[in-house]
């Protein structure tokens, strides 16, 4: 479960969560209003709030198990859904991602249940005003888990255009996607004049069309090399196995379509993409996979045999994955940019319950401390917020390390209490630390051992004494 580092998002949510509703405005305009109230809860309790808000998570990808499973048993087959909560847990993208406090899991198991839902609306004989309302709602519910959940309103219109067997089943299905989509887009809304979700404006490409253009084609690429790494390749392959029979062809190709129209989704509007934005995906491909694999019964010899293949590779790679990873993260064959996000940049907290310790003791003994931090928000500020806010000892500030005067803004502050700054080493080398803070004293530094990113702590006593130094880094 804590295999991996504070992370920064999630010391973003987890401080927000802690400090909620005085934040309110930023979760608004981030467009996770669900995900971070559900957080403000958990974090109240007496625990670790990391292990809080990442027990979270991992409630949210055994929920997508039973989506998974509720999918199956909608289409008359349950042991495709079965099959399908058995490639989940092997996946490595879930191995990863529901075990970090990001909304990003929640969302994959609302997609779960939007793909649920949406089956059996597609299905029905005669469906009903208020089933289409139901797979509003939980669209609707997913916009406020993270505002890129209202995509998932592809997947019941592709349901209304694939599943029903007459063009006036699928017309009278059309009629009633209007109520679905009205119900789906109530609560967001509502919330608009608020500026919800503005902040995700940031992250589609799509607004500077020429340039997206030519960005689409690098994350397409790279939305299937993760694809290949995480689905893994071999179930993607077993997935098609369903299209030859008859009985399964019109389930499996929906599934299909529409795990593939949400990646392209993603790949054409992302002005940066990561593996986990793509777990809304997920539930469509493994379901298919899923009925590929409770068919392999009623193939041939040949067939069998290879789709045999196809499922012990599966399950051995997964396997393989999620053993090097609860051993030992760096090791497991993460993709390049959640090996950089989570293990190596200034984004992952290796070293953080050192600092911590550090500063309890400093605080203990040199007396009551204020801890300045930049502006902006980076995981080795927001960690001391979350775990020394219980400290009366240590007071948090910010200043403008860019100002001309961030220097005298210091000494002002220092006449008054010690005075402390945690920076990793992008931000001592951005700042140029040494040269224009000269009465701060380098006290401590922490490697990460996997990169060569590196913890600072800096001081100066009050009145202007100066703390000892500590020459050696802490590994």
């Amino acid at each position: 479960m804590l295999a991996l580092p504070l992370f920064n998002d999630e010391a973003i949510y987890l401080v927000r969560a802690q400090r909620f509703p005085a934040e309110l405005q930023f979760t608004i305009h981030d467009g996770k209003f669900i995900h971070e109230l559900l957080l403000a809860i958990l974090v109240g309790l007496p625990w670790d709030p990391l292990l809080a808000g990442r027990l979270f998570s991992v409630i949210c990808g055994l929920l997508t198990i039973v989506a998974l499973w509720t999918g199956g048993r909608i289409i008359g087959n349950e042991a495709s859904g079965i099959a399908a909560g058995l490639f989940y847990v092997c996946s490595p993208l879930a191995a990863v991602h529901d075990r970090l406090a990001i909304p990003d899991a929640m969302l994959g198991c609302l997609a779960g249940f939007v793909l649920a839902a949406s089956l059996r609306f597609g299905s029905m004989p005669h469906p009903q005003r208020r089933d289409a309302a139901g797979v509003g709602a939980l669209i609707a519910l997913a916009g406020l888990v993270k505002l890129p959940g209202l995509f998932l309103f592809a997947i019941p219109v592709l349901a209304a255009l694939l599943l029903p067997a007459t063009r006036a089943e699928r017309r009278r299905r059309a009629g009633l996607l209007r109520t679905t989509l009205i119900i789906a887009l109530i609560a967001l809304a509502a919330l608009a004049p608020f500026n919800y979700g503005g902040a995700e404006s940031r992250k589609v490409g799509a607004l500077d069309l020429a340039q997206q253009i030519g960005r689409f084609s690098s994350n397409l690429a790279l939305a299937g090399e993760w694809l290949a790494l995480t689905l893994p390749l071999p179930l993607a392959l077993l997935a098609l196995f369903g299209l030859r029979a008859a009985t399964t062809r019109r389930h499996v190709a929906l599934l299909l379509i529409t795990g593939g129209l949400l990646h392209l989704v993603f790949a054409a509007l992302g002005s940066v993409i990561y593996p986990r934005y793509f777990l809304p995906a997920w539930p469509s491909l493994l379901l298919a996979a899923g009925i590929s694999a409770a068919e392999l019964r009623h193939e041939r010899a040949i067939m069998r045999r290879i789709g045999l293949a196809l499922l012990a590779a599966t399950i051995a790679w997964g396997g393989y994955f999620t053993v090097e990873y609860a051993r030992h993260p760096a090791r497991a064959p993460l993709a390049a940019i959640d090996r950089r996000q989570y293990i190596e940049a200034w984004t992952a907290g290796y070293g953080l319950p050192e600092l911590y310790a550090t500063l309890r003791a400093e605080a203990a003994q040199a007396g009551p401390m204020t801890l300045v931090s930049p502006v902006h928000e980076r995981v080795v500020h927001i960690g001391p917020m979350i775990y020394l806010s219980d400290d009366p000892l240590i007071q948090h500030t910010t200043v403008d390390l860019r100002d001309p005067d961030a220097a005298a803004q210091l000494s002002a502050l220092a006449v008054h209490r010690n005075i402390y700054l945690a920076l990793d080493a992008d931000e001592v080398q951005a700042f140029d630390i040494e040269r224009r803070f000269p009465d701060l004293v380098h006290i401590q530094a922490w490697h990460n051992p996997y990169s060569t990113m590196t913890l600072h702590l800096y001081a100066t006593r009050k009145n202007g004494q100066h703390p000892e130094r500590a020459p050696t880094l802490r590994r």
